[in-house]
């Protein structure tokens, strides 16, 4: 009975403990083992205690993590920390997030400071890996950086070797303790060269055949809206570009189909260098670049059947077309007033042509006076010349082409920047924007016309830049956006090449060539008989043509002549 009553006992004691709490429990069982379970009571109650506490510290340092990029002090030492990395006198980001181990930033603008290799940087919507600890202990691998679109203008030169040094550290420098190997753009914009504006008293230390108010836009390159991915070392650029464009010197608008660049402190090498233009292809993969205050540029272009609307100031294209092919020594530096050189000579073959038209005065004339034929167009199709591209200038030297049994064209021509002194003189001359009473036909018209309406648009978008710019420097003291100023920066450069159209109008033309025509291209004209007789040796007529001043003046003169004699 006593054993059934302890058994019933036991059972409802059991029953009341296990009701009782966790740690009433433990301690129940511990009773049995004195002081030494005692003690192991309180060890596992503090235990229990500090492993809720790390706990609670656990998911507050998550929720931070989770929440870190949005903090404004995060925000503030991550732009503070890209202004450093960047070398930038001035930066400003947009949208700077963290989702699903992705590290988004909408907008970056940075203003190089001294040292960068870059003048300005205008990037959108770049997106990397970030976990929730990069940034914050050991290595960060954010991958492949993606950038929706990058526009830069980058430094072509220094102003001494020391300052061109700080360019080459600058590039390859490494980034904190993010390593940063390897980046996408899908829509890359670079700009380059040398650009100032002379003005007067310091036209000596540039060239004595620079005018007042001339931009040196030979010197300008760009590589525009193309992809491009970088592969990054500790030593080493790796740049490949494909599609957009590319633009130097006289070469416009060339698309790029493989375009491969190495970049290293020394120096670049173009490893590919392929572009196209219509069914025209230029190569000058091979090309080096010598870095230093003045880059120096040495290689090769190949140009096969390029179309000369691409090569030709606007104003000339009128007046000239047909395509070329040819290999080139290309030379000189970005960072110099000389700018780039192209060098080489030309041969016409069986695919390449090039034609004169009649809106030159003296082909005009010649279709007057030659009651047998016409000059409207002459198609050179036989025939070479060497060709020098230098300081904004042009040289045509041992011309000797030939067009059927027309004509042939012989000598050298030079076209270059007017003088202070040609320049006033145009500017209360209006001669150059037609010609003569006598050649003021269609032709002129059109060209008057077209000249009025690129002022107007010109002169429009030109005030509409300075009442932006007024604007901008109204804002300034309350601190206008960055990306704003860049934009601007970008659009004003934009207006500047397109004037650069219009100085084109203003170049200098000077040689002397000499054409043959026929010998009975002046049968029914007495007195150009007399003047041009036919010579014994050749059977043709020599004609000796002095090319002298702006485009629309050349052979004015000597077409004039030519008109008035051969008249009956």
């Amino acid at each position: 009975m006593e054993s059934e009553q302890s058994q019933n006992f036991n059972d409802r004691l059991s029953q009341w403990v296990a009701s009782q709490g966790f740690w009433f429990q433990i301690r129940y069982s511990m009773v049995g083992s004195g002081s030494k379970g005692t003690a192991v009571f309180h060890l596992l109650r503090l235990g229990f205690r500090v492993l809720v506490f790390l706990l609670v510290i656990a998911v507050g340092a998550g929720v931070y993590l989770v929440r870190r990029t949005k903090m404004e002090s995060f925000q503030e030492g991550f732009r503070t920390t890209l202004k450093t990395e960047l070398n930038a006198s001035e930066i400003e980001v947009r949208g700077v997030s963290r989702v699903q181990g992705e590290l988004g930033i909408s907008g970056l603008a940075c203003k190089g400071g001294e040292g960068a290799f870059y003048s300005s940087l205008d990037a959108r919507n770049i997106r990397c890996k970030m976990g929730f600890l990069d940034g914050l202990v050991g290595q960060w691998s954010p991958g492949t950086v993606t950038i929706s679109r990058l526009d830069m203008e980058v430094r072509a030169g220094a102003d001494d070797e020391a300052a061109a040094a700080m360019l080459g550290d600058s590039l390859f420098r490494k980034f904190g303790n993010a390593e940063l190997k390897s980046f996408e753009i899908s829509d890359a914009s670079l700009r380059w060269g040398f650009s100032r504006t002379i003005t007067p008293g310091k036209l000596g230390s540039i060239s004595s055949g620079v005018s007042q108010g001339y931009e040196f836009e030979h010197t300008r390159g760009s590589i525009s809206n193309s992809f491009l991915r970088i592969q990054r070392s500790d030593d080493e650029l790796r740049l490949f570009f494909k599609g957009g464009f590319f633009n130097q010197n006289w070469l416009e608008k060339l698309e790029i189909v493989d375009l491969e660049i190495i970049c290293t402190r020394e120096g670049m090498v173009f490893q590919k260098a392929e572009f196209r233009r219509q069914q025209g292809t230029a190569d000058f993969s091979g090309l080096k670049v010598t870095g230093g205050a003045r880059p120096l540029i040495d290689g090769t272009m190949k140009i096969r059947n390029l179309a000369l609307s691409g090569t030709l100031p606007p104003p000339v294209r009128s007046f000239v077309e047909g395509s070329l092919s040819g290999d080139f020594r290309v030379s000189g530096s970005t960072n110099s007033s000389e700018g780039i050189i192209f060098e080489g000579g030309v041969t016409l073959d069986a695919q390449d042509m090039i034609s004169l038209r009649e809106r030159l005065h003296l082909l005009k004339a010649l279709s007057v006076v030659d009651y047998a034929r016409n000059y409207h167009r002459i198609d050179f199709r036989e025939g070479s010349f060497h060709l020098k591209s230098f300081s904004g200038g042009l040289e045509l030297t041992d011309v000797n082409l030939k067009s059927d049994d027309l004509t042939t064209l012989e000598g050298k021509l030079k076209v270059r920047l007017p003088t202070v002194e040609e320049t006033t003189s145009a500017v209360g001359n209006l001669s150059g924007a037609g010609g003569a009473p006598i050649f003021n036909g269609d032709d002129a018209e059109i060209d008057s016309l077209e000249n009025k309406n690129e002022d107007s648009e010109f002169t429009l978008r030109r005030a509409a830049m300075a009442a932006k710019r007024d604007k901008a420097g109204a804002q300034e003291e309350t601190g206008s956006s960055l990306f704003d100023r860049l934009e601007e920066s970008l659009i004003i450069r934009r207006i500047d090449e397109q004037s650069s159209e219009r100085i084109s109008r203003t170049l200098r033309y000077d040689g002397l060539l000499k054409i043959t025509l026929p010998a009975d291209a002046f049968e029914r004209a007495p007195k150009l008989i007399e003047q041009y007789p036919v010579d014994a040796s050749s059977g043709r007529i020599p004609l000796m043509v002095p090319i002298e001043g702006g485009l629309y003046e050349i052979t004015l003169k000597q077409a004039e002549e030519i008109y008035q004699q051969g008249r009956r």
